[in-house]
C-alpha cells in the first residue's frame, strides 16, 4: 500500500510519495489560456502538465512548478479562501491535480488501479467534524485523472486527517522510516508557529495532545510581506510588479539583495522596501506570539516552521524567545510528517 502525503496550502502545494517529494503552486489556469509551447527548442519548455479530471471532463487545466513564468492568456485560478475552502470545486481540482502528480510515478496507476493510503492536514481551527468530512469527501473516492496523454486511476483506501501543526513535530520526531527517534517530544510542551502562505498557526501540544490554551489562527501568512512590498514598490514608481513577482523575488535572492526585473533591460533593487517589509512582519508576528502565549516559561520546545519562516528575522525572533528552533527545510516538514505519521501507522497496525 502506498502512502501520498499531502499538504494542500493557500499559496503552495506539498506533496510526497516513497517515490517523491514536490513544491507547486496552489494555483493553476485553463490548458486554453497557456500561451503556445510548441515552437520551444533546447529542453526550453516549461515544466507545466496538462490534466484532465473525470468531474470536470470538458475542461482540462495547465499546472506544474513553471506556472508563474507561463505568459497566460487568462486569469490564474486561486485557491487560497479562508472560509470553506474544502468544499469549492477549485479545491477539489487541486486535491486531484496532486494526487495525479504522485500517482504518475506509479506503473499501476497506469495499468490498472493503484492504491493509496492518503495523509493530510487541515489548520487547528478547521479540525473539526464538519471540515474533516468535506475534505475527506474530496479525497476519498476513486481518482481518474490524465496527465498529458496518460490516464491514471487511483483508488484511496483510507484518508488521515491530522491538525497541521501535529506534522511537523512528527517530523522531528520520527526517523524516515517512521520509528520513533525523539522519545523526549511525547512528555513535553510543544509550541510551533507555523507561518503558510495565507495563515498563521500557533498552536500547543502537551504530551501529544492538543491544548485548548496557548493556539491562534491569524489570516496573516507570507502573502502580507508580498503585498507590502508590491505596494510600497509601485509607490516607488515600479509599475506592475505583483505579489507572485514578489514571491519569486524572494525565493531567488541572491547575498541578501533583491531585484525586480520586468524584461532583460530593466532591473530595480527593491532591498530596501524587502527588508523594511521583514522587519515589520517580524515584529507583528512576535505581538501576535505573545498575545498568544502570555508567557513562554512553560514551553519545553518552541518550534517556527512553515515557508513563511524563512522570511522572517531569525535574530529578531530568538532574541525574544531563546529557545526557537527553525525546522530545517520548513516548506515541507508537514507533509513530511504527514508522511512519517503514514508510515508508523502501518508499522502500529502490523504490530512493530
Amino acid at each position: 500500500m502506498e502512502i501520498f502525503s499531502l499538504d494542500l496550502g493557500n499559496l503552495q502545494t506539498k506533496i510526497k510519495s516513497s517515490k517523491a517529494e514536490k513544491v507547486l503552486p496552489s494555483r493553476f489556469i485553463d490548458y486554453d489560456d497557456l500561451g503556445d509551447q510548441s515552437t520551444s527548442l533546447f529542453d526550453s519548455k516549461l515544466n507545466i502538465n496538462q490534466y484532465t479530471t473525470n468531474f470536470d471532463s470538458m475542461f482540462s487545466y495547465a499546472w506544474g512548478e513553471d506556472l508563474y513564468k507561463a505568459h497566460s492568456k487568462g486569469d490564474f485560478i486561486d485557491t487560497i479562501q479562508f472560509e470553506e475552502r474544502y468544499s469549492t470545486h477549485e479545491f477539489k481540482l487541486l486535491a486531484s491535480f496532486a494526487i495525479a502528480e504522485l500517482a504518475k510515478d506509479f506503473k499501476e496507476a497506469k495499468d490498472g488501479i493503484l492504491e493509496v493510503i492518503i495523509v493530510t492536514g487541515v489548520p487547528t481551527n478547521d479540525f473539526n467534524e464538519s471540515s474533516v468530512k468535506e475534505i475527506m469527501k474530496v479525497l476519498n473516492e476513486d481518482h481518474n485523472i490524465t496527465v498529458n496523454e496518460d490516464s491514471l486511476n487511483v483508488r484511496v483506501k483510507e484518508v488521515k486527517v491530522l491538525p497541521q501543526p501535529v506534522g511537523t513535530v512528527y517530523n522531528e520526531m520520527l526517523d524516515k522510516e517512521g520509528y520513533l527517534q525523539e522519545e523526549g517530544y511525547l512528555d513535553e510542551q510543544i509550541t510551533t508557529v507555523d507561518i503558510g502562505g495565507g495563515t498563521i498557526l500557533i498552536d500547543t501540544l502537551i504530551n501529544m495532545n492538543l491544548s485548548d490554551t496557548g493556539r491562534a489562527q491569524k489570516e496573516t501568512g507570507a502573502y502580507k510581506i508580498y503585498e507590502s512590498i508590491a505596494n510600497s514598490c509601485t509607490k516607488d514608481n515600479m509599475h506592475g510588479i505583483t505579489n507572485s513577482n514578489i514571491e519569486q523575488i524572494l525565493r531567488s535572492s541572491v547575498d541578501d539583495k533583491y531585484y525586480y526585473k520586468p524584461n532583460k533591460n530593466e532591473s530595480y533593487e527593491i532591498t530596501k522596501h524587502v527588508k523594511k517589509a521583514k522587519i515589520k512582519y517580524t515584529r507583528d508576528l512576535i505581538n501576535t506570539i505573545n498575545t498568544t502565549l502570555k508567557g513562554t516559561s512553560q514551553i519545553d520546545t518552541f518550534l517556527f516552521t512553515g515557508g513563511g519562516a524563512n522570511l522572517i528575522n531569525k535574530d529578531e525572533i530568538q532574541n525574544a524567545y531563546k529557545h526557537a528552533i527553525f525546522v530545517e527545510n520548513s516548506e515541507v516538514a508537514n507533509v513530511n510528517g504527514f508522511y512519517k505519521y503514514g508510515l508508523a501507522s502501518l508499522l502500529e497496525e502490523a504490530g512493530v
